[in-house]
């Protein structure tokens, strides 16, 4: 049986550890993209990326999880695949490329924890950027 996202929400941005100068870069972005933009406080760490993103059928709390609060940023995205691409290209010609924590709401990440999603980001970067040092 294949995976599928319900009860879509409205288009927007999660993003998630970044100072307020960066966040009001996000808001530029946002506002141009016709994007809602959500700044996610540190105890959403635990929580799910579904209910983060406002899917019907998940609720705050649901997972017992530590809540991790630390210093990693992440950014988020809820929307169809040519918008993703116009918003990534409009971050990085304002200043905001180069953020390693990106990721598209999926069937496959939205049942994860905003935790769970940074710590596999962070591997796939990891694998990605060895890789890259081997080519050199």
């Amino acid at each position: 049986m294949r995976s599928r996202i319900m009860n879509t929400p409205s288009e927007k941005i999660l993003i998630y550890g970044f100072t307020e100068e960066y966040a009001e870069k996000f808001r530029g972005v946002a506002k141009r993209m016709k994007l809602e933009l959500c700044i996610l406080p540190p105890e959403s760490a635990g929580e799910q990326v579904g209910y983060l993103a406002g899917f019907g059928g998940f609720a705050a709390g649901a997972v017992t999880e530590e809540k991790r609060t630390d210093s990693r940023q992440c950014v988020i995205f809820f929307t169809d695949g040519r918008k993703l691409s116009r918003t990534v290209d409009d971050m990085r010609s304002n200043g905001l490329g180069g953020i390693p924590l990106k990721a598209a709401v999926t069937a496959a990440n939205q049942k994860m924890t905003l935790s769970e999603l940074m710590d596999e980001l962070e591997k796939e970067h990891k694998i990605m950027h060895s890789e890259d040092d081997k080519n050199v």
